[in-house]
């Protein structure tokens, strides 16, 4: 049994990325968020815990909170961001510290991220990895021990990218908590609605 933490990228008065109508900010926390959340209270014996929706977990580092804050009886910390560029820009990625190797989690989000939107094309030959040391979040992580990846599901500003993850968000969303827990999720059948009994028939009146 061991405990995930699940990071919404930017927040607060960042929202992000914008793009279609849409902001990052917005997107993981009000659209993803819910289905993320539903599966993780489905689980029987991991636990994940979500960052505060309110903060920046970036701005919070900067001012030495936020990932220095985090437990070190995390077993993971796993943000969500969407990427930007120009529209034809397609596809995700993991993003980890480059002087670490993907573990099996990194591997099989990247491989949900494939498997829904595609690769970007600067990590398909890298099994949908990236690798960075450029970043604060991941730096601070790096050097706490503690295991951390940034996923960017696809690209904002791309409008293909953005439909294939909302029709398929919720399996998007029970895979991702799948691959970090490494838990398969059991969904309860849904109870057939109870018939009600039909109305008798009024009895015939008597008459003389």
């Amino acid at each position: 049994m061991a405990t995930h933490q699940f990071v919404y990228g930017h927040g607060a008065k960042d929202p992000g990325a914008g793009a279609n109508g849409k902001n990052e900010r917005d997107f993981t926390r009000n659209t993803l968020g819910p289905h993320l959340e539903k599966y993780a209270r489905l689980l029987k014996r991991n636990t994940v815990i979500f960052y505060d929706k309110s903060k920046d977990m970036y701005q919070e580092t900067q001012k030495g909170l936020g990932a220095y804050a985090v437990s070190k009886g995390v077993a993971s910390v796993t943000e969500i961001h969407l990427d930007s560029a120009g529209p034809t820009a397609t596809g995700g990625h993991v993003i980890i510290d480059k002087g670490f190797s993907p573990d099996a989690q990194d591997l099989a989000i990247a491989n949900v991220v494939k498997k829904y939107v595609g690769w970007w094309g600067s990590v398909a030959n890298k099994k949908g990895i990236s690798y960075r040391q450029d970043l604060l979040n991941l730096r601070v992580f790096a050097d706490r021990g503690i295991p951390y990846r940034l996923v960017e599901l696809g690209f904002i500003s791309n409008k293909n990218d953005m439909a294939k993850i909302e029709k398929n968000i919720d399996a998007i969303a029970k895979e991702l908590i799948e691959s970090v827990t490494g838990e398969k999720i059991v969904v309860p059948a849904k109870k057939a609605p109870v018939a009600k009994p039909a109305a008798a028939a009024p009895k015939n009146p008597i008459t003389n």
